[in-house]
């Protein structure tokens, strides 16, 4: 696994695909979710959303990416957009976006969230997982394991005490590509959480792999259904659902916002999004 220090400090040009995706899928953040990511997933979809985008909305689309984990869809769905003659600008929001990287010793360095729960412990000769796995009870590595969380966790809390020391810093688990990009922007939302400085700011959302049956409830997805429909605008503002199932094959459901309180299909893409339905039942209040 390539050390956490090594990926940050790697100019974005030399990061390859294989680094990205094995340096993100290999982080598990405190929810027990993982940045799973590879590149190329929406390849087949990007050029019907370009279409869709260049007859139903602005010249310079804003589009909100949620739940965009490592960022990798998000730079190819800009760049496909971009090249298709659209001036778009993308905000792409996650639940865990900004980190710290801490030294904790000489040479030693822990990827922590701001909160000080590990996500990788860099040592001198090795990277490190901070959580023990089946596997580690037969080989033994599960003691070593375990004393380097305690020894890393135990330091890092100690030095995020004092948020001006010269060990921290502030990084974004986001591919540095997405960064470098003038038209993306990156922060931390929960989209089950109403954010007022979303309020009707958007032509387009893009909710790939996060709402689905298996990481929420329908009561939590309605939740957030509702908040997407408030931040795009009227008439006619957009919201695309799709999954990446096992096989790889896409499958989602392209809405519009009519006029009144709920969304309507404008096209699927293989068998359609899982919670079309929580989506057409869905009520979007009013301002």
């Amino acid at each position: 696994m390539l050390a956490a220090k090594t990926f940050f400090e790697t100019p974005s040009e030399q990061l390859t695909p294989r680094m990205e995706e094995d340096f993100f899928t290999s982080l598990m953040t405190r929810n027990k979710t993982y940045k799973t990511t590879f590149h190329d997933r929406f390849s087949d979809i990007n050029p019907y959303l370009l279409e869709y985008l260049q007859h139903h909305a602005p010249p310079a689309p804003r589009i909100l990416d949620v739940g965009v984990s490592s960022g990798i869809s998000t730079v190819e769905l800009y760049d496909d957009l971009r090249q298709g003659g659209l001036e778009v600008e993308i905000l792409g929001t996650d639940i865990l976006i900004d980190a710290l990287l801490v030294r904790v010793f000489p040479k030693c360095h822990a990827l922590v969230e701001p909160s000080g729960f590990p996500l990788r412990f860099d040592l001198p000769l090795v990277t490190m997982k901070p959580w023990v796995t089946r596997k580690d009870y037969y080989n033994g590595l599960f003691i070593l394991r375990k004393f380097v969380n305690a020894l890393f966790t135990r330091r890092v809390h100690r030095i995020l005490r004092n948020p001006d020391n010269a060990g921290i810093s502030e990084v974004k688990l986001v591919t540095p590509r997405a960064l470098a990009k003038a038209g993306i922007t990156m922060c931390t939302d929960d989209i089950s959480r109403y954010n007022s400085a979303f309020e009707a700011k958007f032509d387009f959302v893009r909710a790939a792999n996060v709402l689905n049956n298996g990481y929420f409830s329908h009561t939590v997805l309605s939740t957030m259904i509702a908040n997407i429909g408030r931040y795009l605008r009227r008439p006619h503002g957009s919201l695309f659902v799709v999954r990446t199932h096992e096989d790889r094959a896409n499958h989602g459901t392209l809405f519009r916002r009519g006029d009144d309180k709920h969304f309507e299909v404008v096209h699927r893409v293989g068998s359609g999004s899982e919670i079309e339905d929580v989506v057409l039942r869905a009520e979007i209040p009013e301002k």
